[in-house]
């Protein structure tokens, strides 16, 4: 369900039971704020504690090629290169070995796997540093699902 927009990009809300489509096929998504900027390479996905303490707040982020909107969908190839940051603990790198193993395999144009690389450090740094979105403004986007 599409929240709205503002200037980190446009605010989406999964709730319990949203079924995502991928090329690889559909999947029951965990609850959460999705956040897909504008023409950027990753998206984010910011996920609550659990109410019963089973999972912790997250936040997670997907290196991707640029989003792109045609109407009501989203338009990205996700690179496989993954953040994480699990209750504002240190910033995990995911699936480096895949996403080289796959440029490799796949032949990645050597900018792209630059621009991928880049994305993630400098995502990286503003997760561990708190700068925007990462800094606690989403939360504003909760208040209209609760």
């Amino acid at each position: 369900m599409e929240l709205g927009s503002d200037a980190a990009g446009t605010w989406l809300w999964m709730p319990q039971g949203t079924v995502a489509e991928t090329p690889s096929g559909p999947y029951n998504a965990i609850p959460g704020l999705r956040l897909i900027p504008v023409g950027k390479m990753w998206s984010a996905y910011f996920v609550p504690s659990s109410p019963v303490g089973q999972r912790p707040a997250s936040v997670y982020v997907d290196i991707s090629t640029p989003n792109r909107r045609d109407g009501d969908v989203f338009e990205f190839v996700d690179l496989d290169l993954d953040l994480e940051q699990v209750d504002a603990g240190p910033v995990t790198v995911l699936d480096r070995e895949e996403f080289l193993e796959r440029s490799h395999a796949w032949s990645y144009p050597a900018e792209l796997v630059a621009a991928a690389e880049d994305t993630c450090v400098s995502v990286a740094a503003a997760l561990s540093n708190g700068i925007a979105p990462f800094d606690g403004s989403y939360v504003s986007w909760w208040r209209l699902v609760s």
